[in-house]
């Protein structure tokens, strides 16, 4: 994969994390704030998570459908098309609560949203050479996770109505899919190949298990902690501070992982990762008061904030760049079958047993994949 000289660099870059940081502020505000608004209206638990867990499918599915457009129209035109979609489908959400409408429009999300993640990081694939694909991976992570920490102000602004976080979003949406028109050049690229290999998913098992984990884990905790605050008799604007706290912990992380993968490795950074989530989860049980809680939330988002890039830097490490497509794709699917998992898997175990169940079951899969890494140290290839 040949890397763009440096001033298209200057010119697409920009552009790319315009488009992710929009990607990152539709997915950061529809998952607190659509939880909020059904369980306001007396939706029960598991179907609040079943309702995210259908935008994770369209992820899911539309990762693959996402290589096709770009094979048949080009990675601007799939881009701006997926922000486009999604503007229209975020006012869509807003106007009409209705649960089975929001269950087709969420699907539909998902796939525009896959679009919109599948077209960024192939064009960073395309900009990025040996020297600046962690910086830039480094960037491009930091822009999701910034806007990830803006997301839990649609709570705030649900007080003006429902619609208007949706309308927001979109809004931002619709000039974002515009500047990506302008800005990028236009390029065509190969759909990668995704027929199930299992000699080339074992090569990248290490990132496609971090994957499955970040999609787990975003999934369940961005859509799950203003239940748990709530249910625990949090005000709504304490559930966006606490929230707000776990999304800046998320993006705290992303902008040092390549350098202190540099020094000591990502598979021991990762380890690090999964340690310092197994005891924030931990602690957070023990300690489940406002201010002990904020800070746990801190450390627990920047264990889970290090894992999506963890997982692109040790795929881009043990393939070669005509591999790359098709790991990415790979790694897509499992991150969206991960998100899949996460929102309803922990949301009926809320329902039946308590609500710090969420953070026991976050505990408990930290602490066996911490586990799994300090016994593959010495056999792993990785």
């Amino acid at each position: 994969m040949n890397a763009l000289n440096t001033k298209k660099q200057l010119n697409t870059l920009p552009a790319i994390l315009a488009a992710i940081f929009t990607g990152g502020l539709g997915f950061g505000i529809v998952l607190p704030v659509s939880s909020v608004v059904l369980e306001n209206i007396g939706v029960s638990t598991p179907l609040i998570g079943l309702t995210a867990t259908i935008m994770f499918a369209g992820i899911a599915i539309g990762g693959p459908l996402s290589g096709r457009l770009i094979e048949l129209f080009g990675i601007k035109r799939t881009l701006a098309g997926g922000l486009l979609c999604n503007a229209l489908l975020m006012i869509c959400l807003g106007l009409y609560i209705s649960l089975p409408f929001w269950f087709v429009n969420r699907f539909f999300m998902g796939v525009s949203f896959a679009s919109v993640f599948t077209s960024c990081e192939t064009l960073i694939n395309r900009i990025s050479n040996n020297q600046n694909r962690g910086r830039n991976l480094g960037l491009y992570a930091f822009a999701f996770s910034l806007s990830l920490m803006i997301g839990p102000a649609g709570l705030w602004l649900l007080k003006f109505g429902t619609l208007t976080p949706f309308a927001i979003t979109g809004a931002i949406s619709f000039i974002s899919a515009f500047i990506a028109l302008f800005m990028l050049p236009s390029m065509q690229e190969k759909s990668p190949s995704i027929k199930f290999d299992l000699s080339f998913l074992k090569k990248i098992r290490l990132s496609v298990v971090t994957m499955l984990t970040a999609g787990f884990m975003e999934g369940a905790l961005i859509a799950l902690i203003p239940i748990y605050a709530l249910r625990q008799n949090f005000s709504p604007a304490e559930t966006g501070l606490l929230l707000f706290a776990f999304v800046i912990g998320h993006g705290c992380f992303p902008p040092v992982i390549g350098a202190l993968g540099d020094r000591v490795g990502l598979k021991n950074v990762l380890a690090i990762s999964y340690c310092l989530g197994t005891l924030s989860f931990i602690a957070i049980l023990f300690f489940p008061a406002k201010i002990p809680l904020t800070g746990l939330l801190v450390l627990g988002g920047a264990s889970v904030g290090a894992l999506y890039p963890l997982a692109v830097g040790l795929l881009a490490d043990f393939l070669s760049n005509g591999e790359l497509p098709r790991g990415n794709a790979m790694t897509t699917f499992f991150y969206g079958l991960g998100s899949i998992l996460g929102p309803f898997i922990p949301a009926v175990i809320m329902h039946f047993t308590v609500p710090k169940s969420l953070f026991i079951i976050s505990a408990l899969l930290y602490a066996a994949l911490f586990w799994m890494i300090l016994l593959q140290r010495k056999n792993s290839p990785y």
